[in-house]
This record gives C-alpha cells, sequence and structure tokens, in this order.
C-alpha cells in the first residue's frame, strides 16, 4: 500500500479530526499514512470539499521516474506533468500590484527543459507513420514458450495496412490458450507457417517504423528470440509503449490491463486475444490517448 503524506494549513479543526482516523499526525498540520489507494482519493477528496480557505498538499509513493506523484489545494502552485515527471508550477508574481500578473516554469524545470531538448534531436512534427504489434503465445515465458500468431496494422500517412499470420506450431496447444484465443492445434497446423517465414515477412512489413503497442516488451522480447533463433537480426526500431502513455493520462485506474483501459477510452468492451484484432484495437486505444497523437502530430 503506497505511503501518504497529507499537509495542511489553516484548515477546520474537524478536518483535522478526520484525518487522525485514518493517519498519524507527527508535526502540526503533517500527517502521514499507509493505506490503498481507494482509501487515499477519498480522504483527499474529503480535504478538498472541506478545506475552506485553507491549503492542502498530498504526496504519495507512484509509480513513475520518480517513484512519487502529488497534488495541490489553494496553495496557489499546481502539478504539471513533463513526460511523466511531475514538476511544480509556480506563479511568478511581482511585488508591484499594479503589475501584470505572470506565470511561468520554476528555473529548475526551465532547465530540464533546455537539457531534454538540447541532447535529444528534434522530432519530425509531420512524421505519422507507425505500426501498431501484437502477438499471441502458448504462455508466458518467452525462454520456454513460443509465438503461435503475429499481427500487425501500419499507418503511413494515415492510410492503414494489414499483417496476419498463424505460425506452425508442434505439439497440442494448452487448453487455457485454446480457450483465451479460440486458437487450436489443427489451425496452426493447417494454416500455420514456419516460424522463419512468418518472422521474414512480418520484419520486411515493419520496415524501418516506429513499433507501438499496449505492453510492447513483452511483445518484444518474444519476436527477438524468436529471430535470434531463426538466426536473424533483433529488431532495432524504436519502440513506444502505449501503456505508459495511458499511465500518464489516466493516473487512478484500478489497473492498468488492456481490458481495463479499453472500456475506460470507450474502444470495446472485450480483449480479443488474437494477433490483428488485438493489434485494431490498440490502434483504435491510441487514436484516443492524447499524448500519443501529439508525438505523432495526429490531428
Amino acid at each position: 500500500m503506497p505511503f501518504t503524506v497529507i499537509t495542511l494549513k489553516r484548515v477546520p479543526q474537524a478536518l483535522r479530526g478526520d484525518l487522525t482516523k485514518w493517519m498519524q499526525e507527527i508535526t502540526t498540520g503533517v500527517y502521514i499514512g499507509n493505506f490503498n489507494t481507494k482509501v487515499r482519493e477519498k480522504l483527499w477528496k474529503r480535504v478538498r470539499d472541506n478545506v475552506k480557505d485553507g491549503e492542502a498538499t498530498i504526496s504519495f509513493a507512484y509509480r513513475n521516474e520518480l517513484g512519487y506523484q502529488f497534488d495541490t489545494h489553494n496553495t496557489g502552485f499546481s502539478n504539471i506533468d513533463m513526460d511523466g515527471i511531475p514538476l511544480v508550477f509556480i506563479p511568478n508574481v511581482g511585488t508591484d500590484e499594479h503589475k501584470e500578473v505572470k506565470y511561468g516554469f520554476s528555473n529548475a524545470a526551465k532547465f530540464r527543459n533546455a537539457r531534454r531538448y538540447a541532447s535529444s534531436p528534434k522530432k519530425n512534427l509531420t512524421s505519422k507513420d507507425f505500426v501498431i504489434v501484437d502477438i499471441e503465445t502458448d504462455g508466458l515465458d518467452n525462454e520456454k514458450n513460443v509465438i503461435i500468431e503475429v499481427g500487425a496494422i501500419k499507418s503511413v500517412s494515415g492510410v492503414l495496412s494489414e499483417f496476419q499470420s498463424l505460425v506452425n506450431y508442434e505439439g497440442t496447444l494448452p487448453k487455457h490458450i485454446v480457450s483465451l484465443t479460440g486458437i487450436t492445434t489443427d489451425m496452426l497446423k493447417k494454416d500455420g507457417s514456419d516460424i522463419v517465414v512468418v518472422l521474414k515477412d512480418f520484419v520486411d512489413f515493419l520496415g524501418d517504423l516506429d513499433i507501438i503497442g499496449y505492453n510492447i516488451g513483452f511483445d518484444i522480447d518474444f519476436i527477438n528470440i524468436a529471430l535470434l533463433k531463426s538466426g536473424l537480426e533483433n529488431l532495432n526500431n524504436k519502440r513506444y509503449d502505449l501503456m505508459r502513455f495511458v499511465k500518464n493520462e489516466k493516473l487512478f485506474l484500478e489497473n492498468y490491463k488492456l481490458q481495463t483501459v479499453i472500456k475506460e477510452y470507450g474502444v470495446g468492451d472485450k480483449v480479443p486475444h488474437r494477433a490483428l484484432e488485438d493489434a485494431k484495437m490498440i490502434y483504435k486505444l491510441a487514436m484516443k490517448v492524447n499524448k500519443f497523437r501529439d508525438l505523432y502530430s495526429l490531428v
């Protein structure tokens, strides 16, 4: 359960009393506690609803590059997201009350931006080309299990093309895989192609385009191991995990399984667990994720 810190200034005594039911006050106005996300969200809502003219901040453990996240209420400062890094937006207010109020980033934020842009090549803002990739496997261990289907959707200047292939399979598919995917051993033996042929065709379909997927590391690891076993070169394409964009955009989902996320974004009710159909669904999801659209300048 994530560790949480709430600080209060000039708030009603009743609110302080409410917090002590869940948290320990270690010094005046500073409360610490350890509880689940649901409790934290309800407590923070109660704080915001009852703080009146006072000030409140909340900090808690979070899965991002810094390991924490925060929020503020009535403090004059606010949380902004810079590529997954939470930064403080500080109003730059002059001493002359007649001067126009100006706002800007803190010096630390400006320094970080300057360093990031100086060290990164400029992106081609007109680029809209990428490939959505998904695979199906007979298990989760990329050392022991194998790929049984590959699917992909390629977008080049907004024009979509598809790739799909079953993979010839030795032995009998586990029953839970048949139940999950609808793919049978007979289908693979009848319609599946040799893995080397599938991989060569797939790599040719990819070209040098960026690879997009949901939890794409799983797919890439399986594909690269299969390429290695087939005597072929690993994929060196730039890849982006759509899950990371979703986590930055939807901070408080119960979980980030694809099934949960597609419902949140309204792109489907159930993951098909077929490679091409999953790739199509991930494409629809990508079109609704703002930071992904910004990255590829999609309008």
